[in-house]
């Protein structure tokens, strides 16, 4: 019975300090398992992605034969003219050079997009060697916290039913803390899209503002350099929006109940009208469809912002619950501690054991120690 005597007094202090551990690092392993398929659907992405952009990449080369074959084809052109139908061939020539540049669009939209997901994939992956250090540690802990326990409990003592049912509540808090520390992580990797979405929207309103600008100048005399312009903004503009498409995607698969940010198509005009046959009238068309897609994307902006508030709210509820749960866990914790303590005092016969909570002391009774302070 001594035996068990020095093993409390032994353990106290170690017990404490692992107890305090464990609740710095209770999140970690929820933040892992979040971090890790995160990761995976983005790795996912990157293959679907570079899949596209090489077929994409095959397009652009296709179309590039046949933009050159009539743009270069001075027979076609003269046999066209011959027989009358020099507009026939002017068309084609048009057709073929508008699908061009389409493809060259989408190609650099999708290359852009495969960059970005790189970026977040490598972001992710530095986060994810934090996290899986605090979630090592936090093992390693709760591994030595068993070992320690089991030393003088071996699971459940019929001989201690208040020991039994300080154990049971004590794995049940824990469990009700990692139930809501996974709502929690979703809910901030859900923020963590929602703010992404964002930032894309905002990247794309600032290309149409340049575009609206060439496009207002263009309407004044700018002339083909103001109009080559405005298409590059436009398809910097395009590119972002298809980034906002592909976090949409992600939201949709990981919290479907956000609603859609609506239609959001920017406007691309035609090489063709924008610059061969640039005229006051083709200005004016592509300068109103320039005015709507900024308003499309301010619409989505107005929402995802809406969005994000009510999202933080809920962000700010399940961080209270967390806290409350901990401070459950924590107390639970403690009064299991305590109920062994109690229970090693039956063991030896009415003898007086500190508990280190409290407790009364004889005179050659261990010290207490101070049960460990928790704080967010």
């Amino acid at each position: 019975m001594t035996s068990i005597h020095t093993r409390i007094q032994d353990a106290g202090g170690r017990n404490a300090q692992l107890l305090q551990g464990l609740h710095e690092t209770d999140a970690a392993p929820t933040q892992l398992a979040q971090q890790d398929a995160y990761i995976k659907d983005l790795e996912s992405q990157i293959q679907n992605t570079t899949k596209r952009a090489e077929n994409l990449k095959t397009k652009t080369a296709a179309e590039l034969k046949d933009h050159e074959k009539y743009r270069d084809s001075h027979i076609r052109r003269f046999a066209h003219k011959a027989s009358g139908r020099k507009e026939k061939f002017a068309e084609k020539a048009a057709k073929e050079e508008k699908e061009y540049f389409d493809a060259i669009q989408a190609q650099k939209a999708a290359e852009d997009e495969l960059a970005y997901i790189k970026q977040l994939t490598a972001e992710a992956n530095t986060r994810r060697s934090e996290i899986e250090q605090q979630a090592h540690r936090h093992k390693q802990l709760q591994q030595e916290l068993d070992a320690l326990y089991n030393s003088i409990f071996a699971g459940h003592t019929p001989e201690f039913p208040d020991e039994d049912r300080k154990e049971d509540a004590c794995n049940a808090a824990h469990h009700t803390v990692q139930q809501l520390n996974r709502r929690l992580e979703h809910e901030r990797h859900t923020l963590f899209l929602l703010g992404q979405t964002v930032q894309k929207l905002s990247e794309a309103r600032n290309y149409l503002d340049g575009a609206y600008g060439m496009s207002q100048y263009d309407l004044f005399g700018g002339g083909t350099m103001a109009s080559m312009q405005k298409r590059n903004y436009l398809e910097r503009a395009e590119s972002s929006i298809q980034q906002v498409r592909m976090l949409q995607d992600q939201l949709k698969q990981g919290a479907p109940e956000i609603p859609s940010l609506g239609n959001l198509r920017i406007a691309m005009g035609s090489i063709w009208s924008d610059v061969v046959f640039d005229n006051i009238f083709t200005d004016m068309q592509m300068h109103e469809q320039v005015k709507d897609s900024i308003l499309q994307v301010d619409r989505a902006g107005n929402k995802c912002s809406d969005i994000i508030r009510a999202r933080e709210q809920d962000e700010r509820t399940l961080k209270a619950e967390v806290e409350r749960a901990n401070g459950e866990l924590q107390r639970a914790r403690l009064e299991l501690q305590q109920a062994r303590e109690d229970a090693f005092r039956k063991v030896l016969g009415g003898e007086q054991v500190g508990s280190g909570l409290g407790g009364p002391q004889g005179g050659d009774l261990p010290p207490t120690y101070a049960p460990p302070g928790y704080s967010e």
